[in-house]
């Protein structure tokens, strides 16, 4: 009995040393004892007793040992059996208990946004339509949530969420509208961003200008990589926390396409569903999450994975655009290439201040060979931010290329700042393809430092069918012209 103790024992210590320092009860086995105690976490293991005085009263008399011997062993065998029971019922408590004491994971939720205005006396009206538009187009992003003065919430923990403050200050002139505006966290008060942007009324309409600066600044404030996202990403969040940073770090780990990020980011969204299984964004953004991890591992049993969410979350919420954006491009991914451009024409007309799924479109549009206008919307993506945007980016280095014009793909692969490696194998290809054979082999040579998977992409620029052939077969002559290899592809560009 003993020995069976000292097992339960070792094991009782190596599973609390897994644990950590977290808090709880603790099950002890004092040295000397056979029965189980609960203690705290934090105390010391309990003091055991003098084991040979303990021995000496159990241990029979040696007359009594030799007529008992049969029976004894048979009783320390039920005792053991015993302890053995009541010790795994005691562990199976103290676990309950364990569990009972530990902190409920934190769900955080979409923060909020209250917006208010300040304009000079001629401009009041105008800015009062302005803030209208401005909370609309907000809306629409799905990222934030609006705040009357009146709302509450009760029972939420501050942490869980978060409110922001903007303010803002409209003008107008004969030549341009603009609106002045400062982002603070509600709870410290300190301002966070502060930011003026201006529209020219040009050659267009005072309504264009106006909805152009709506889009802008709404997008800069609850866009993918807006202000909002941006700080709430920084927020010194628990690993267990679950709800709207598991969707953010998702969406993260989506557009940066590394697979530990995508790794790391699937049981925060599994366990945030699982939680609550009508939420649309974390079934959207894990929808993504498969669908890179399948791309980036190069196995095709995750897009099935990914197209099921994608179109559960449409299921759930047809009218998000997280929703459209996933089945643009998971459908797209497996080959079905109509409804992948139809999701993303849907999304587009939830939301057509969102230029990043805009340029995503342009990109679908491209590849499958509708040449004029997927440069059409990659290029509107681009005016709609004033600023290069990846994707729209991509397309246009491509167009250049498909056409021909080596010199102008490499220049406006060269203007990317931080290229990505799809990118990269543009420039290389149309490198070649001008004929400077040093020069060529010299950029190879610093793309491979730079970019470790340079040949796993090249291998997966391509998709069969969902890429148009005369496309394909252009691309692959500049690749094989660098002197990259070309095997047998798997995948499409980077969407």
């Amino acid at each position: 009995m003993r020995i069976e103790a000292t097992r339960l024992r070792e094991t009782l210590a190596k599973y609390y040393e897994q644990l950590g320092d977290e808090p709880g009860a603790r099950l002890d086995i004092p040295r000397g004892r056979y029965v189980p105690v609960f203690v705290e976490r934090g105390q010391p293991p309990c003091p055991g007793e003098d084991v040979s005085d303990f021995e000496e009263d159990i241990v029979p008399a040696a007359e009594d040992r030799t007529a008992s011997s049969g029976s004894a062993v048979k009783r320390k065998g039920h005792i053991a059996i015993a302890l053995a029971s009541f010790a795994a019922i005691a562990m199976a408590g103290g676990y309950a208990v364990f569990r009972a004491a530990m902190p409920a994971p934190l769900d955080t939720q979409k923060p909020f946004v209250s917006l208010s205005l300040n304009a000079a006396q001629k401009d009041t009206v105008a800015g009062e339509a302005v803030i209208e538009d401005l909370a609309v187009s907000l809306a629409r992003f799905g990222t934030v949530r609006l705040k009357s003065d009146a709302m509450t919430r009760p029972g939420v923990e501050p942490a869980e969420q978060t409110t922001y403050d903007v303010r803002m200050r409209y003008g107008e002139d004969a030549t341009s509208v603009s609106l002045w505006w400062q982002l603070s966290d509600a709870a410290t008060g300190e301002a966070v961003w502060t930011d003026q942007d201006r529209r020219q009324k040009g050659t267009g309409t005072r309504d264009d200008a106006i909805r152009a600066l709506v889009y802008g600044v709404s997008r800069r404030i609850a866009g993918p990589v807006g202000v909002v996202n941006t700080m709430e990403l920084r927020r010194n969040l628990p690993a267990s926390t679950t709800g709207n940073i598991c969707v953010l770090r998702g969406e993260f780990a989506a557009e940066q396409r590394r697979l530990a990020a995508l790794k790391a980011a699937r049981p925060c969204l599994e366990a945030t569903i699982a939680a609550d299984p009508a939420d649309a964004d974390a079934m959207a953004t894990l929808a993504r999450v498969f669908m890179w991890t399948g791309r980036t591992t190069g196995d095709e049993s995750y897009f099935g994975r990914g197209l099921d969410f994608a179109n559960r979350a449409a299921t759930v919420s047809p009218a998000s655009t997280r929703a459209a954006l996933a089945q643009l491009a998971t459908q797209y991914q497996i080959g079905q290439n109509d409804a992948s451009i139809a999701a993303g024409r849907r999304g587009v007309a939830l939301n057509p201040e969102n230029a990043d799924l805009l340029a995503k479109l342009s990109m679908a549009l491209f590849l499958s060979g509708h040449w004029e206008e997927g440069i059409r919307l990659a290029k509107e993506a681009t005016d709609l931010v004033g600023q290069t945007i990846r994707d729209a980016n991509f397309v246009m280095i491509l167009d250049a290329y498909r056409q021909g014009h080596y010199a102008e793909a490499v220049f406006l692969a060269r203007q990317v700042p931080a290229a990505d490696t799809p990118t990269t194998v543009l420039k290389l290809a149309a490198i070649a393809r001008l004929g400077d054979r040093p020069v060529t082999e010299q950029e190879i040579a610093a793309a491979r430092l730079q970019h470790p998977d340079l040949d796993r992409t090249v291998a997966t620029m391509f998709s069969g069918g969902r890429f148009d052939s005369s496309l394909k077969t252009a691309l692959r002559t500049g690749i094989l012209e660098a002197g990259l290899k070309s095997p047998e592809l798997a995948s499409n560009g980077p969407m």
